[in-house]
């Protein structure tokens, strides 16, 4: 029993030095970058946070209208669905090694991501991915075009 209350508090101090270290990191990784990648670092950080608070109005802005994923099955209509299902829920959406580039008036995020959530009552969790998304700034704000997913290993 010691041990597993040890093993408890080694794995909570983690979690919060590593959780307090990705904030600082974020925090500070845009204030080093020109205009434009603070905005798209700024789309980033609001997909992840509609995501979890289901804002579907603000994933609506973010995605083009001719926006795709998973090889172009998967469109803007389908995505916002996705998130409007009632049965569907994202609990927590964790990214690491996010870099942006920018070239013009196209960019792209990539890194890992790990989500758990709900879907129709039961609980999932993803395995460590990665992914890219393409953005284009049309009409003088950056929206998602593509998504692409593949596995971390």
């Amino acid at each position: 029993m010691q041990r597993y209350a040890i093993r408890l508090s080694v794995a909570l101090a983690a979690f919060l030095v590593g959780t307090a270290s990705s904030s600082l990191f974020n925090a500070l990784s845009p204030a080093r970058v020109g205009s434009a990648e603070r905005e798209v670092w700024e789309v980033e950080r609001e997909y992840v946070r509609a995501h979890l608070e289901r804002d579907v109005a603000a994933l609506e802005r973010m995605l083009s209208d001719d926006f795709s994923s998973f090889r172009g099955r998967v469109g803007k209509e389908q995505r916002l669905a996705m998130l409007a299902n009632p049965y569907f829920r994202i609990v927590s959406l964790s990214t690491e090694n996010v870099e942006v580039s920018v070239s013009g008036d196209v960019a792209r995020i990539t890194g890992r991501a790990t989500m758990k959530g709900s879907l129709s009552g039961r609980d999932f969790e993803t395995p460590n991915y990665k992914y890219t998304r393409r953005l284009e700034r049309r009409d003088g704000r950056w929206q998602i075009t593509h998504m692409r997913f593949r596995p971390a290993w």
